[in-house]
């Protein structure tokens, strides 16, 4: 899929998932042998954990812009506190997965780092 034909957050979601899979399929079929390849394979996982500790507090702002303009809610009874209820459990879920992409960014730079003599010829 090309990225710029996605017309949605979600289409583009669901291509980054896609390729990852891909990714994870050529790993595992062997075609990732070189430690120059993998340094530059682990480079660009790190830069894309970069990118989703910045995604993520974005999505949980959205979400959270969403419910104080009354764009988010939960039908049934006591529906106001409850749509609080899950838009805050979201939410912290959220924050974790952030600090969970920040750890996975990091080692995966000591990951590169620990790589870099076997990488250079």
């Amino acid at each position: 899929m090309n990225p710029s034909a996605a017309s949605s957050p979600s289409l583009l979601a669901a291509d980054a998932g896609a390729t990852v899979r891909r990714l994870s399929r050529c790993v595992g079929d062997g075609e990732l042998d070189s430690p120059a390849e993998m340094y530059r394979v682990l480079g660009a996982l790190r830069l894309l954990a970069d990118d989703l500790t910045h995604l993520l507090p974005a999505l949980q702002e959205r979400l959270e812009d969403g419910l104080l303009a009354g764009r988010v809610v939960r039908p049934g009874t006591d529906a106001v506190a409850a749509t609080w209820a899950t838009v805050g459990e979201a939410g912290r879920a959220l924050a974790h997965a952030g600090t969970v992409a920040l750890l996975m960014t990091k080692e995966l730079e000591n990951s590169q780092v620990a790589l870099r003599d076997l990488a250079t010829p």
